[in-house]
């Protein structure tokens, strides 16, 4: 049953790693879409010129728009960049998912046994007990289904964005270098929020991976567990409220989870049965789980204000909720549920039902 100092130090250094990987595929990501923008911006630019050279300065007629080589050209370079990308995204999440999915397989023994009586059979069992390697695959078989699923059309809204400014300029008659000026800022805010999508899309599909790994490893020590303990990591103001309050609650093995927002880092930790239950007549030691409630207590004033913000935290420092009231389950379209932070609005309800 005791969650040891020992096992926290080891679910701290698998998320390490876990966050290792994502940062390398963000910093990857990012270099790419920085490198394809300065491509396209030049394409985009020598078309805008040469549109506006085929109207000697003004906004040309429509079809002689679309008779514009240059600016034609650089439609296809908009397109086959974001292609490019996507094809990008999806191969480092699926390598990601894979890396992340071997740590949390091959650390779930060692989580276990560090709750174990030292040098126990059941330990030495549990330490040295492997998963097969097409589990692996059979992840990430998932990962690449849900990738495919999330169907983002980067290419043809970025140059559907392009043909309404250019078809703006010709209806509005604004003054051409304006309107080509906007049109790069517009083409430009909907590629990055291509790269906002796909980040979102690559950190979360590699660290559900990572979940999905330990649901299956805990699985295989069910003999011994009690459940899983919702784990996140308290450190301040990057951790939003609902995963404050979820920390530390106990879930039956057979649910998976923790199901937390998009891009959430919490994890679930093993929880051993007593070691009465396991049959040691020795004395256990106490479980070393922090207290969420505790640990935010004692945190600096400013950093209290902004992880809760300035009336939910009013409401909780004055009784009028729980802390179990902070999280809320939610239903996204075309996502699982998750867990995420009560609105204010609806804590304020709460607090007048009381």
């Amino acid at each position: 049953m005791p969650v040891t100092h020992e096992t926290l130090q080891l679910v701290e250094r698998m998320r390490q790693a876990v966050n290792s990987i994502v940062d390398n595929v963000t910093r990857l990501l990012v270099a790419a879409w920085v490198g394809a923008w300065d491509q396209m911006a030049v394409e985009v630019a020598a078309g805008i010129g040469e549109v506006l050279q085929a109207g000697d300065g003004q906004w040309p007629a429509r079809r002689v728009i679309e008779r514009t080589s240059r600016m034609m050209r650089a439609l296809d370079v908009i397109a086959a960049a974001l292609t490019r990308l996507a094809d990008l995204t999806r191969s480092q999440t699926l390598t990601g998912a894979a890396e992340a999915a071997r740590i949390a397989l091959d650390g779930q023994g060692e989580l276990v046994a560090s709750q174990l009586p030292y040098g126990s059979t059941l330990g030495l069992a549990a330490r040295y007990r492997r998963q097969q390697p097409d589990t692996v695959d059979a992840i990430v078989r998932r990962t690449a289904e849900q990738v495919n699923a999330a169907h983002w059309p980067l290419a043809d809204e970025a140059t559907a964005a392009l043909k309404r400014e250019l078809i703006r300029g010709v209806v509005v008659g604004d003054n051409p270098r304006t309107a080509a000026a906007r049109m790069l800022k517009g083409l430009e805010g909907q590629f990055n929020g291509g790269l906002t999508r796909a980040l979102v899309l690559s950190r979360t599909e590699i660290i559900e991976a990572h979940r999905q790994a330990a649901e299956i490893g805990q699985a295989d020590h069910a003999d011994v567990l009690d459940g899983w303990v919702w784990h996140a990591r308290l450190d301040g103001v990057r951790t939003c409220p609902s995963c404050w309050a979820k920390h530390g609650t106990l879930h039956p093995l057979s649910e998976p989870g923790p199901i937390d927002h998009q891009q959430g880092r919490c994890s679930r930790t093993p929880r051993t049965k007593s070691w009465a239950d396991l049959g040691f007549d020795i004395p256990e030691p106490a479980d070393a789980t922090p207290d969420a409630r505790a640990v935010f207590d004692a945190l600096p004033q400013a950093d209290r204000l902004k992880i809760m913000g300035r009336r939910r935290l009013e409401l909780l420092d004055s009784g009028a909720i729980d802390w179990a009231d902070l999280a809320q389950r939610r239903t996204t379209t075309g996502w699982r549920d998750s867990y995420g932070a009560r609105p204010v609005k609806d804590l304020e309800r709460l607090a007048r039902s009381t």
